[in-house]
């Protein structure tokens, strides 16, 4: 925290110019991208696009595959924030507290993965993937939105278990790693089975629901 009678420093010019190159490439990415297929893409056109040298563009970037980090991101990044922000208002709310309160909260999740990559089926698949190639810079990233993701699901089943509406003899962790896998596949076989992209929510709603639905504990149990 700045204190009152503290100024915050100012960056330096170059710091300034560095930042501002960065800009530049990362919204030609993000432009470019929204309108042809990653592989179609050059870093020259990139570069002309940011208004930079080809070779500036190589003192920001280590590759093109950099350049889908920087697309997507940030973009990721914002999905998350206002998926998580949505179910601690859920949370909070508490209207409807059962099992299937607690399942639907993990649904609603993963719909709103389903809408990102339904913006740009092609390359957001491309960046979901980063996170099991060992060799791209945007791996680190990748996964840990992908943790982050995974927390929070885990997160909804241990409070419902807790709560005494979500079965207690199973690891939360493990199932929400489970729906993690279930998205990742829908995505990465869409292209090799020839889906309709359009069709990825159906596919991951049904999955979900055989992995989550079972584990919801009746409210009331039955009368004899």
């Amino acid at each position: 925290m700045v204190r009152a009678n503290e100024s915050v420093p100012r960056l330096g010019l170059r710091e300034q110019a560095k930042l501002e190159v960065m800009r530049r490439i990362r919204a030609a990415a993000v432009d470019l991208l929204s309108s042809k297929p990653y592989d179609s893409i050059t870093t020259i056109e990139v570069a002309q696009r940011a208004g930079i040298a080809h070779a500036t563009l190589f003192r920001h970037v280590s590759s093109k595959d950099e350049l889908l980090t920087l697309a997507y991101g940030d973009q990721m990044d914002v999905v998350l924030d206002k998926l998580e922000l949505e179910d601690d208002l859920i949370a909070a709310a508490g209207a409807e507290e059962d099992g299937r309160w607690y399942c639907n909260r993990i649904r609603n999740l993963y719909r709103s993965r389903a809408e990102f990559y339904l913006r740009d089926p092609s390359n957001a698949s491309l960046y979901l993937r980063q996170g099991f190639d060992m060799a791209s810079p945007g791996r680190e990233r990748a996964v840990q939105q992908g943790d982050r993701l995974m927390a929070r699901a885990c997160r909804i089943l241990k409070d419902g278990q807790e709560a005494g509406h979500i079965y207690p003899g199973v690891d939360a962790l493990t199932v929400a790693q489970n729906c993690q896998g279930i998205f990742i596949h829908e995505v990465d076989r869409t292209p090799v089975r020839g889906f309709d992209p359009a069709t990825i929510w159906d596919r991951v709603e049904a999955r979900l629901s055989a992995q989550l639905d079972p584990l919801i504990l009746a409210t009331h149990p039955p009368t004899p």
